[in-house]
């Protein structure tokens, strides 16, 4: 229901900024600025697309730390639908999300909106529970020191 009223204020939105464009500079401006904006939003998209895949391909190979391409993902992501929802304000919303100060301002609440949600799903998520392939192994984990070095360990017997 939630999305509902998302998705009804997104069009309100867009059609009183198009139609604020249409009233202050003609249909033809205004039609010509709103390809403007989703072009000039797909190219930008692309170009920090590329930037944050490299990123993280130096965040892998332990070049930077990775504190930085986790988060600038995630708002890529975010900007990528807003730039690609039809629309001129979701569009420059996008462009912004993906803008250098937006980011750097943004990484924090985004890190700390993700650690939240992590931490949230390894507490839902029981410590002695493993998924296999879609199997559900309820087990524990048991430690058992090797008695001579290059050995495979042997579980203790069951009680």
């Amino acid at each position: 229901m939630r999305i509902r009223w998302i998705l009804l204020l997104y069009a309100v939105i867009e059609v009183a900024a198009f139609a604020g464009l249409i009233a202050w500079l003609g249909v033809g401006w205004a039609l010509l600025i709103t390809l403007a904006t989703a072009v000039g939003g797909y190219l930008f998209l692309a170009a920090r697309g590329r930037r944050v895949v490299s990123d993280l391909r130096r965040a892998a190979r332990n070049e930077i730390r990775p504190t930085e391409p986790l988060p600038d993902t995630a708002l890529l992501g975010l900007s990528s639908v807003l730039v690609i929802l039809p629309g001129i304000v979701s569009t420059a919303l996008g462009v912004i999300l993906m803008a250098g100060p937006t980011r750097r301002a943004a990484r924090p609440l985004v890190t700390a909106f993700g650690a939240k949600r992590f931490a949230g799903l390894v507490t839902a998520l029981s410590a002695r529970t493993v998924i296999l392939d879609g199997d559900v192994i309820d087990g524990e984990v048991v430690d058992v020191p090797s008695e001579v070095p290059g050995r495979a360990h042997q579980l203790p017997p069951a009680h």
